[in-house]
């Protein structure tokens, strides 16, 4: 068995993303590491809602990149995310990383195929 599957390596993920206006575009992503994920897991057990939705957004932060693998966002800008924006690109992140199975692919979060290919680490 290949155990490199279980680390997190430059692999671009693309998916469709469908928004609000009835537009679409490719969003890309990376899978998350071990320690983003735990940090968005217990950020949400937080009993401050301003910690839960910033740990949403600095998670997106941390899988969304730029076709080419480098980062879209710093954690940082990553605040500036609308709520639009975290409900269309939070499940997205969650499912490209393999924690989450989409279970209705034509809702928000838009299309269904998976494109993957390698793109240099920065």
């Amino acid at each position: 068995m290949d155990y490199g599957r279980f680390l997190t390596d430059s692999s671009v993920i693309s998916r469709s993303a469908t928004f609000s206006d009835g537009t679409v575009a490719d969003v890309h992503f990376i899978k998350c590491s071990h320690l983003d994920f735990e940090r968005f897991r217990a950020s949400e057990n937080s009993t401050n809602p301003a910690d839960v939705e910033r740990a949403k957004q600095r998670f997106i932060a941390a899988v969304l990149v730029n076709p080419d693998g480098t980062r879209a966002m710093s954690d940082d800008d990553s605040i500036k995310l609308t709520a639009e924006g975290v409900s269309i690109l939070l499940p997205l992140a969650l499912e490209t990383s393999g924690i989450i199975k989409r279970q209705d692919a034509g809702n928000a979060g838009g299309g269904e195929a998976e494109t993957t290919s390698s793109a240099s680490s920065p």
